[in-house]
């Protein structure tokens, strides 16, 4: 299979993963502090309630490819200068978003591990390639009179960019990076037994096992609060994590959640926990799925 080849290609280049934890430092780095992680939110599309990076990807996708087309119809068609400009219009479209996706590329992947770091890593550096040919192509459209060289180059560009996206749908499809990881659970709907109510432990995060569904649990006072335990986000354990006034913080990539409704509040999550209702029956911690719950799963 070719995924399988290009998996075992890119598992040979050892050199990445040196590269990658430079890199990975220096987004721990920029991202530090409150500001850094609201920045990093930001580039997350936390505020999305989606991945900010793949809705940027299609912008010089679209505009590279119509550019091919254009250049198609300059060369083929007694050299037309609306072609030419039209190319040129929308190859600079395409450099200005493809900057914007590798900002957000980078940010979501500051977040990533072992196989999927390195093809991540791979997949961005090729992107890099590509624009870089871009814009090289359009200074020489801009300023030379031949356009052989500089179609060339952005076709080589256009080659790079279709073998990056290749490896970004390997990230997501068959990896599972940065999908819904609450997409496969079944939350109970109706009333489930959760745990023995005596079993709570006053503000300790705990997880029950709900007919194979984990959810969260925190006892507060009279106050009992439940949301999905798994993360969204990347499927840390939550009641692993560490409680910051109401919000809930992963173990693993630090999102944030609000205990009460399951809101997302700081990134790299996109997608809301899943909330519960909770009820006390004879003795029981009994869950299901709240109407309000803002999970789109």
């Amino acid at each position: 299979m070719l995924s399988h080849a290009v998996s075992r290609f890119i598992d040979r280049q050892r050199w990445l993963d040196p590269l990658a934890d430079v890199l990975q430092k220096v987004t721990a780095a920029v991202y530090r502090g409150r500001l850094g992680r609201s920045v990093k939110s930001l580039f997350n599309g936390t505020w999305l309630g989606h991945p900010l990076h793949p809705v940027l990807t299609d912008i010089p996708l679209g505009a590279w490819t119509l550019a091919i087309l254009f250049d198609l119809i300059y060369l083929f068609g007694q050299r037309s200068p609306m072609a030419r400009s039209a190319a040129e219009v929308l190859i600079a479209v395409g450099i200005v978003a493809a900057l914007g996706a590798a900002v957000t590329g980078y940010t979501d992947w500051g977040d990533t591990y072992d196989r999927e770091r390195r093809i991540g890593l791979s997949h961005g550096l090729l992107n890099l390639v590509a624009t870089l040919l871009y814009a090289i192509s359009l200074v020489l459209r801009l300023t030379g009179p031949g356009q052989g060289i500089a179609i060339l180059l952005s076709w080589v560009g256009y080659a790079a960019l279709i073998t990056a996206a290749y490896l970004g749908g390997e990230l997501v499809f068959n990896i599972g990076t940065g999908v819904n990881h609450h997409a496969w659970q079944q939350p109970p709907i109706d009333w489930t037994p959760a745990m023995p109510a005596g079993d709570l432990v006053e503000g300790k995060p705990q997880m029950a096992n709900c007919n194979g569904t984990p959810v969260f649990l925190l006892k507060r006072g009279d106050v009992i609060t439940a949301i999905s335990d798994t993360c969204s986000h990347a499927g840390g354990p939550l009641h692993e994590g560490t409680i910051e006034d109401n919000l809930i913080v992963c173990p693993w990539h630090a999102s944030r959640f609000e205990l009460r409704t399951g809101a997302v509040r700081g990134g790299p999550a996109t997608v809301p926990q899943v909330r519960y209702d909770v009820r006390i029956q004879e003795g029981r911690v009994e869950v299901r799925r709240s109407p309000a719950s803002l999970q789109p799963n």
